[in-house]
Parts: C-alpha cells; structure tokens; sequence
C-alpha cells in the first residue's frame, strides 16, 4: 500500500467517519483502533500496544502520506488513568514514532484531535507533567484527585490531555517543519459520537454540555467534522503549520472572545 493515511480511534466515532470519507475519494486509509472493523488491533492505552499499532501500520505501509491522533477515551471512562494513558501518551507518542516515516514523503501532515474541553481548561500542574512525559508523577497526580472524586478526575485528565495535545502541536511546529511535515491540531466542540451518547446521559455532565454556548449550530455529525481534518491532511492546506482549529460552532470564540 502507498501514500496511506494512518488513523487511530477509527472504529467509531469521528475517525470512522473520516476513514470512510478518505477511502471514499480513493485515498489509501489504515484504521487503528482497540475493537472494531479495522485494520490494526491495539490498546493504545499500553507502551506495547501503540508499538504494536505502529509496527503493524508501517508493515501495510512502510512511507505513510499521514497521521491522524484521534484515538480517545471520554472523561467518563471507569479508569482516569487511562484516559491519561490513550488522550496523551498514546496520542503524542503515536505522532513522535510516525514522524520520521512521514518525513519521507513529500507533502505529508499529520493531525492531532484536541477538543473544546482544551479551552475550558484542564490543570496546569498535571499538563506540565504531562509534557514533560513524567508518567510517574502524571498517574501518581490523577490517583489523588480520583481519591478525592472519581468523576471529577477523569474531566480534569481529559481537558488537560486535550490541551497537552494543542500544545504540542504549537510546541513542535519548529521540529516538524524542520522535517518537512505539517503538524495541525482541530479540536472539536460539540459532535454526534457514542461519546456525546454517554455524556449526556450522565446527570452530573449533561447540564454543563446543555449549556455550552453556541453561535451557528449546536452540534456536528462526524461527518462535518471529518471534512475539517480532510482539509488538513490535503496539499490545498500546505501552508498551514502548527495551528489548532477550533470546529465548535462558535463556542470557543464566545467562551473567550479576547483570546487570540
């Protein structure tokens, strides 16, 4: 297989619909995900597993043309340590292994999935372990706020995960550049996904979902989204580099309307 767009968490959800969207123009997809009809079965939320994902990808195709990052767990996941485990290190690590297989070809990108929960925040102290990549103290700093709350735990991991990823992005802009590899960042508000599902189901979330500002529509399918990362990933976006793009319907720009 050649010039192959690689994505992770793409048995459901946002990364299902843009491998169908790919595969639908012609483009050579390879999906990742832990269940699910795809092409790689892995548990990103283990070192083995996300060497297992990357080993077997490049052995279908040796010079991806991309890489998506959208594997990921919802705040509301039993095990915060989890969370931190696949919406950080498995999604950044993920990123790092590809590069120099994605610096062999020209015009390649990768794309990283943040979220809106970027912009409302997570916790400083456990993003800054986080970048630092100090697994010990990061699993030692959710175990005591899971003590404290399970729930509230898993969605301070997640939003804190989610703006470790956007910076990264803004991080490594530099460095990628250097080896001829666009790195972007989209993060979605809020979007129809099994995710959403569970979310609102939930009677502690539901409410601060339901009141999530919106200025043109208050939610997306997948499939809107999707078309976003397209753009990403193709050569019209070539000279976009190191940007994340909120894909909210307004809700990170009325949140934070002095924020540039």
């Amino acid at each position: 297989m050649q010039n192959a767009v690689i994505i992770t968490g793409a048995g459901s959800g946002l990364g299902k619909a843009l491998a169908k969207l790919l595969t639908s123009r012609g483009k050579s997809v390879i999906t990742v995900d832990w269940e699910g009809e795809v092409d790689v079965k892995a548990d990103l939320s283990t070192e083995s597993g996300r060497s297992q994902a990357v080993q077997e990808s490049l052995t279908i195709c040796a010079n991806p043309k991309g890489v998506v990052s959208n594997a990921g767990l919802s705040p509301i996941h039993k095990d915060p340590i989890d969370i931190l485990q696949v919406n950080w290190f498995g999604a950044s690590e993920i990123l790092n292994e590809f590069l120099p297989h994605l610096s062999n070809q020209r015009s390649s990108s990768a794309v990283a999935i943040s979220s809106i929960g970027a912009a409302i925040g997570g916790d400083s102290a456990l993003e800054d372990y986080l970048l630092e990549y100090d697994v010990e103290s990061a699993c030692e700093y959710v175990s005591e706020l899971a003590k404290r709350s399970p729930l509230e735990a898993g969605i301070i991991t997640y939003s804190t995960c989610k703006s470790a990823i956007a910076r990264f992005v803004r991080l490594n802009a530099k460095e990628w550049g250097h080896a001829g590899v666009r790195l972007n960042a989209i993060a979605p508000g809020r979007m129809e996904t099994p995710m959403l599902e569970g979310l609102l189901a939930n009677p502690e979330i539901s409410p601060g979902i339901e009141a999530m500002p919106s200025g043109i529509m208050k939610s997306a399918t997948p499939d809107l989204v999707a078309n976003v990362v397209d753009f990403f990933l193709d050569s019209k976006s070539m000279f976009v580099h190191g940007q994340v793009l909120y894909v909210d319907g307004g809700s990170e720009a009325i949140l934070r309307p002095d924020f540039i």
